[in-house]
C-alpha cells in the first residue's frame, strides 16, 4: 500500500474511526475495477491528508465489515465524521467527485 492510505481490518476499524474524518474505501482484489481504484484513492489521499484519514478495506478479508455497514459492489467508498457514516458512493469516480463528497461535510 502507499504512505497515505492505511490498510484496516475489522480488528482495528472502529479505532481509527476516532479520527474526525475517515474515507474508507471497500475493494476486493480479484475485481477489476478496484485494481486501478487504489490510484485514485491514492490521488484523494495524498491531496487531503491533512484533513482526512483514508482507509482500505479488503472485503475479502473483513467481510463482516462489509456487511456492517451495508457494503453490497465494490468499489466502494464511505464518509465518516465523527465516527458516523454520512455519505457513501458505489463505482468508481473521478477523485473530484471524492473531493466534493468531503467538502459537502466539512
Amino acid at each position: 500500500m502507499d504512505e497515505y492510505i492505511i490498510q484496516t481490518d475489522t480488528f482495528d476499524f472502529e479505532e481509527r474511526l476516532s479520527h474526525p474524518c475517515v474515507l474508507a474505501y471497500f475493494y476486493d482484489h480479484r475485481n477489476l475495477q478496484c485494481r486501478g481504484f487504489s490510484q485514485i484513492m491514492e490521488e484523494v489521499a495524498e491531496q487531503r491528508c491533512e484533513d482526512v484519514l483514508v482507509l482500505s478495506v479488503d472485503m475479502e478479508q473483513s467481510p463482516e465489515l462489509a456487511a456492517r455497514y451495508g457494503v453490497e459492489s465494490v468499489p466502494c467508498v464511505i464518509l465518516f465524521l465523527d465516527g458516523n457514516p454520512v455519505a457513501d458512493l458505489e463505482g468508481a469516480n473521478l477523485p473530484s467527485v471524492y473531493y466534493e463528497m468531503i467538502d459537502s461535510y466539512q
